[in-house]
This record gives structure tokens, sequence and C-alpha cells, in this order.
């Protein structure tokens, strides 16, 4: 016989379930799947659209390595922080701030980097 979720209303009027750990990290992975097949299914629509991808050398970089998306994508075109940031408009600081997730940077600054890199915007975000 499973665990039946016990259901109860909070006094602040919210309703509440308990489920068993388990449950609950079924449900997790079932929704962290979810959103696996949405970023799948986005990034094979950009492919149709015809949008440049991201070569297999930044990804390895940023797995392996652990960089972010911008140090991998710096790594991969053979430029220097200096470099970079020269391209960008920006100091070497500013963006190794950028670079390390210490600071974001401005939107106009984010895609004078994705122009520097000669990379796609959306490939250099984080999130």
């Amino acid at each position: 016989m499973g665990y039946e979720p016990q259901h109860f209303i909070a006094p602040d009027g919210t309703k509440m379930v308990v489920l068993t750990a388990a449950e609950f990290e079924r449900l997790r992975d079932l929704a962290d799947d979810a959103e696996d097949v949405v970023a799948a299914r986005v990034q094979l629509e950009r492919i149709r659209q015809g949008e440049q991808g991201v070569p297999g050398e930044v990804v390895a970089f940023m797995i392996n390595d652990e960089m972010s998306p911008i140090a991998a994508w710096r790594r991969y075109r053979g430029m220097s922080q200096t470099d970079l940031a020269e391209k960008a408009g920006c100091s070497q600081v500013w963006l190794s701030k950028i670079e390390s997730g210490a600071a974001r940077g401005a939107a106009k600054l984010r895609r004078a980097i994705a122009t520097a890199l000669d990379a796609p915007l959306w490939s250099i975000e984080d999130d």
C-alpha cells in the first residue's frame, strides 16, 4: 500500500500537501526533465532557423573546465581577457568580474562581448 499525501490548510489559508521525500524527489526530477525538454526544443528551433550554435569545444570548456560561457568562448577564440575587454569596450577587471559571476554587466556591454566573441548573445548567458 502506497503513501497517500496529506492535505491541510495552513493558518494563513494556503492549501498544503505533505509528500514523502522520495515522491518529492521524483516529482522534482520530472520537472527538471521537462525543463530540459523545453530547452532542447528551443535550441532545435534556433538551429532550424539557421541560428549559429555553440561549438563542441566551447561546451567542453564549460563542462570539463567549469568555465563560464564567456570564458569558454574567449578561450575558444584564443583571446586573453585584456583582448576581449578592449574589443568589447570595458576594463579587464570588469570583464573578469563578469566572467566569474561577481557582476552581470549591462545589456549593452553583454551584446558587445557577444559581438567581440562572434558568439550568439544567448550563448554567453549563464541562465
